[in-house]
């Protein structure tokens, strides 16, 4: 039986590279891979994923049916988790949106909120957590929770000679204002607080512009990041990560 040693965790981000967008090429590797240490973890990252889907399998609620698990698994293990964005606790309910019609300043804070409620509750696991900035960047972490890197997309940022800031999740918000029917209404100045439309909008456009940015220097491919950003993050990140596993 093979001696598992550690949980990795995550969205798309985690379980693969994309090249295409829709990710189908035959040649995808992922950060695990990269870092050589597929077959001591217990891989439950998953494309599509959210953090209330992770902390549900951190915590046995939710079966993991791959062939080398078989729905069970060791809940003490350390955990390895590469952030998803916020936000994409909503994907099955776009219409939570309609509150924040006219203040998306309440809705950037609600996001901000619900990150803190995350991380709270990672800390209060009794494995050992470490975290990797991804889809989003780590914030309001926890003094019992090890950061490995805070921003895989300030890295890339920094490869590709751009400044660095605040990184999220764009398109899970772009996506939730399309299915929501709201979209339109925005961009087309209905909303009666035009201050508000602005932030929101301004939030979307900068991030999507950084990720066009990093996919003309070949380290991102739509959303995500590509296969060299992979491997060059894993190199990167490699050192922090045998040190929290001890390895």
């Amino acid at each position: 039986m093979i001696d598992r040693k550690f949980i990795y965790s995550g969205p798309s981000w985690a379980y693969q590279s994309f090249d295409t967008s829709q990710g189908h090429e035959p040649n995808r590797t992922s950060l695990l891979k990269q870092w050589g240490l597929e077959n001591i973890a217990v891989n439950i990252s998953k494309r599509g994923s959210t953090p209330d889907l992770e902390y549900r399998t951190f915590t046995g609620k939710t079966q993991v049916l791959t062939p080398e698990i078989n729905g069970t698994f060791d809940l003490s293990l350390p955990i390895i988790y590469v952030m998803c964005e916020p936000l994409s606790i909503f994907n099955d309910n776009p219409s939570y949106l309609n509150e924040y019609i006219d203040n998306s300043r309440a809705l950037w804070d609600m996001r901000d909120l619900k990150n803190k409620q995350f991380m709270r509750k990672l800390s209060h696991l009794n494995n050992r957590v470490a975290v990797i900035g991804a889809h989003a960047d780590v914030s309001d972490v926890p003094d019992n929770v090890t950061i490995i890197d805070s921003s895989w997309q300030n890295f890339l940022r920094q490869e590709a000679g751009l400044d660095t800031g605040y990184n999220w999740g764009s398109e899970i918000l772009h996506r939730h204002m399309t299915d929501n029917d709201c979209l339109e209404d925005m961009l087309t100045g209905s909303y009666k607080n035009k201050e508000s439309v602005e932030f929101i909008v301004d939030k979307i456009w900068n991030q999507f512009d950084i990720w066009k940015k990093l996919e003309q220097r070949n380290l991102f491919c739509d959303c995500h990041p590509n296969r060299l950003g992979n491997k060059l993050y894993a190199k990167y990140t490699m050192n922090n990560v045998q040190e929290f596993l001890g390895l």
